[in-house]
């Protein structure tokens, strides 16, 4: 989920009109990973934090693809299994894409009908009450489209239609993390066909930039930035517009966003602007511990002491970034939250996603109150009263 994504889209879409549109029936599809439990101090994460009435729908990750008998399989037992709540399991993410074993299973009608028998009796032994698939991606194996098969293409809408078969006369959920790569979308997602059988699709719209491509850039904007190769569309509003113009129900797509920050160390802690030179990732956060990536909580906690200079985007393109020395965050604040709510409800879209609930204000640490990015998606998209949270970063 969460990881870098090295090619996009190719054309532009202009910013549409903010129009708001009452509807009750948004989705707010929520991750919880297992590596939160790991984490230390105020980091851990564990099922008695989730605020479950901001969910419309939680989704545990990952379960793993068994790379020898291509059946589904629990990736860690402890916290899988033995300490959770009752929700719809995801099966893939970045990590377990890696190499073959997925195009192995939708090629073979053998493997993918063991697969469906598999995913059945796993959800109903523990309790899920669907699957989502994040296989990253058809065709294109970790954004690397030379290395899977064409025919991937079609032998993952063949593995979609048996899993929607056998679902529905199950009553379980099925839904997808999707790319927003054009190219990606291109190769491996034939999205008429596919958007039938899915509940939902979730658009993966954040990553866009990161420590990757050597430059500053904002991980998840909404629209075109100037100074952005104009070829690439690194922004939101391109990457849902396609996916609606290939043929997904816009009640079916779900939009995402992230809540955590890209860093970056700048080769010049003078030239801190958008676009500026970086020689690599940022430095790992107290509780993540990951080079080039910090939890919103982390983000707020450097940002409120003090020595950090915070540039906003009052015309709502990009999110935030903020600077200190030669580190430089990239991430989405409680204005971007609520400027993409109201992207949702102005494109009519189904809802919006969240990567994840361990990486919000769950304890509350910046002093606006627990879930803050959250909370403001609820209040926007589910027309919550009350007062509109503020910016704590």
């Amino acid at each position: 989920m969460a990881a870098p994504q090295h090619a996009h889209p190719t054309s532009v879409q202009t910013e549409p009109p903010i129009i708001l549109y009452a509807n009750n029936a948004y989705k707010i599809v929520c991750y919880f990973t297992i590596w939160a439990w790991y984490r230390q101090s105020h980091g851990k994460y564990v099922p008695e934090d989730i605020e479950a009435n901001l969910c419309t729908h939680i989704i545990y990750g990952f379960a793993v693809l068994d790379s020898n008998s291509l059946t589904i399989k629990t990736d860690d037992s402890w916290t899988d299994i033995d300490n959770r709540l009752r929700v719809m399991l995801a099966i893939g993410g970045w990590k377990d894409s890696m190499g073959s074993k997925y195009a192995r299973l939708v090629l073979n009608p053998q493997s993918r009908v063991r697969f469906v028998a598999s995913v059945l009796s796993f959800l109903e032994k523990h309790g899920f009450e669907g699957l989502d698939l994040a296989w990253e991606f058809p065709m294109c194996w970790q954004v690397d489209c030379d290395k899977g098969n064409p025919a991937e293409k079609e032998g993952f809408v063949a593995l979609v239609k048996e899993l929607s078969q056998a679902f529905k006369a199950k009553g379980l959920i099925l839904s997808a993390a999707v790319s927003p790569s054009k190219m990606v979308i291109d190769a491996g997602y034939n999205v008429s066909e596919l958007s039938p059988h899915f509940d939902w699709m979730a658009v993966m719209t954040y990553d866009f930039h990161g420590h990757w491509v050597m430059r500053t850039g904002q991980a998840s904007p909404l629209f075109h930035k100037v100074g952005d190769d104009a070829n690439l569309n690194l922004n939101g509003n391109f990457s849902i517009y396609y996916w609606l113009e290939r043929g997904i129900p816009r009640e079916k797509l779900i939009m995402g966003m992230p809540m955590y920050g890209q860093t970056f160390t700048l080769a010049d802690q003078n030239r801190r602007s958008l676009n500026d030179k970086t020689v690599g990732p940022g430095k790992a956060g107290t509780f993540t511990r990951a080079n080039g990536f910090l939890a919103y909580y982390e983000i707020c906690e450097k940002v409120g002491n003090g020595d950090w200079e915070v540039v906003r985007d009052k015309e709502g393109i990009f999110g935030s970034y903020a600077y200190s020395g030669n580190q430089w965050i990239s991430y989405d604040d409680v204005t971007t939250i609520r400027r993409k709510a109201q992207f949702i409800k102005s494109m009519q879209l189904g809802g919006g996603m969240v990567w994840d609930l361990d990486l919000d204000d769950f304890r509350g640490l910046c002093g606006c109150g627990k879930h803050q990015l959250l909370r403001t998606l609820n209040q926007e998209l589910l027309g919550i009263s009350g007062q509109k949270d503020k910016n704590c970063t």
